[in-house]
């Protein structure tokens, strides 16, 4: 039986943004996404380095670095140090704590490549994130997405 599709209409709206646009809208969520991390230098490992994430399914990929201003900082190419890929739908198992991160590696649902290390920090960050320290907007609809996907059992 095929999956339904759960990207969410936002977030294939913001990948159909002109590119500066994409870019400056994805770095205001985020920081607003990990402020509690980045204040407490939970990033710091990312100075000087880049990671992409790609979202298959969304044909997506976003060059994530912390800058000068410990703030991060999305551009929609680049060189990166390692990467991260996956399915929309992965990366949200994982941002709403419904599946462990290692099962969805080996299972392949997301995959590391690059400076595995570097990879990996970034993986066990994302891991560590408390849905509750999140904006509330954000919050809510992990929490939403939660629920789906467990009464959909994916």
């Amino acid at each position: 039986m095929p999956q339904p599709n759960l990207i969410t209409p936002g977030l294939k709206a913001i990948t159909q943004l002109p590119q500066g646009l994409q870019a400056q809208v994805l770095t205001k969520v985020m920081n607003a996404a990990f402020a509690v991390p980045l204040a407490e230098d939970e990033f710091d490992f990312l100075a000087g380095r880049t990671i992409r994430i790609g979202l298959r399914d969304l044909n997506a990929n976003w060059f994530v670095s912390l800058n000068e201003d410990n703030q991060l900082l999305v551009r929609l190419s680049g060189e990166e140090d390692a990467s991260i890929e996956g399915d929309w739908l992965a990366f949200l198992k994982m941002a709403t704590h419904y599946c462990d991160p290692d099962t969805l590696f080996f299972q392949r649902q997301l995959s590391i490549s690059g400076d595995t290390e570097l990879g990996l920090h970034v993986k066990n960050l994302l891991d560590s994130l408390e849905i509750d320290t999140l904006p509330k907007p954000l919050a809510r609809s992990l929490t939403l997405s939660h629920h789906y996907l467990t009464k959909l059992a994916l």
